[in-house]
């Protein structure tokens, strides 16, 4: 399961899951978590931590799910050239594997991954950090982040996915952090049910209404019973009545989609511009899915709907 852009995103989240994840990784101050197109290679680095305060080490970070033989030279090379380009700070390196049983452990390379604070390079084993949270502290709000990354069984999955999703918009957390693990509980929630459409997933979890429990529904129903019944026949009546459950279906449901993925997008990026609001204000049910997905993995409202979707609303 792709697991890459979820791990930057929680440690991008702040440094309360940053220590957890990293295996006690801490930084004094506020920080950014970025992706850098390095000079010299033909790739970016996918995570790089870099505190405001010059002091404190730069940290260029690696995710790791599958076994890779170059993965700490790759590494290394990485550091080298963001040391090149910030030779006022200290340049350090960590690897995070999602078990031991992957890792290489090329030297000399992992040799210098003693532990100590200034090693340069530090190597932890995702499975081994959430074992230990789940021993020390059964109810932290990154177990049930990581809920449907860890269970294989989707009956399972379905039954309890809900409630873990339900702890996490209860969970005591900062709101920028709250919003990061819901994303990212999202979006692996939403690849273990990949034949879904967006919308399935999110009702799934409780997000949405069954359409005949929705005020939009309910109302146009009886917006056509009322217009059959002012025509006064059984003919009227049953057309009004069946062009009330259309329109209260079609309508119920697109406008539950929109105003779902409004709330989406808001939490992943902030107050949405007029054009962002206009475009799910007029969409259609399979646009509100492409984009429900596309979110998921985007960096930005322009990735979600298409570059130059600003450019083109104008």
């Amino acid at each position: 399961m792709k697991t890459d852009k979820q791990i930057y995103t929680l440690l991008a989240a702040g440094p309360e899951l940053l220590v957890v994840l990293t295996g006690g990784l801490r930084v004094n101050g506020p920080y950014r978590f970025e992706s850098l197109e390095v000079k010299g290679l033909e790739r970016r680095t996918d995570g790089v931590l870099r505190p405001e305060d010059p002091v404190e080490p730069m940290w260029v970070i690696e995710f790791q799910a599958q076994r890779d033989a170059r993965i700490y030279h790759r590494l290394v090379q990485k550091m080298a050239l963001v040391g090149e380009d910030n030779l006022d700070r200290t340049v350090r390196g960590l690897i995070i594997f999602t078990s031991k049983g992957i890792d290489p452990r090329s030297q000399p390379w992992f040799g210098t991954a003693d532990g100590s604070p200034q090693a340069p390079l530090r190597v932890i084993y995702l499975e081994a950090i959430l074992a230990e949270l789940e021993a020390r502290e059964p109810s932290h709000p990154l177990l049930a982040v990581f809920f449907p990354y860890r269970i294989e069984d989707r009956r399972l999955l379905q039954e309890q996915g809900p409630g873990a999703y339900s702890r996490l918009q209860r969970a005591d957390l900062p709101a920028p952090l709250r919003e990061g693990c819901l994303t990212v509980f999202t979006s692996w929630f939403a690849i273990r049910f990949g034949e879904l459409m967006f919308a399935e997933v999110m009702r799934m979890l409780g997000q949405m209404p069954p359409l005949e429990e929705t005020r939009t529904y309910k109302e146009l129903v009886a917006i056509g019973e009322a217009r059959g019944e002012a025509r006064g026949e059984a003919r009227g009546e049953a057309r009004g009545e069946a062009r009330g459950e259309a329109r209260g279906e079609a309508r119920g449901e697109i406008r539950g989609e929109a105003k779902l993925l409004r709330r989406l997008l808001q939490r992943r990026f902030g107050d949405l511009p007029d054009w962002v609001r206009e475009r799910l204000d007029a969409a259609r049910s399979e646009e509100l899915d492409a984009w429900g997905e596309a979110m998921l993995d985007a960096e930005g409202l322009e990735e979600v709907f298409g570059k130059g979707a600003q450019k083109d609303d104008r």
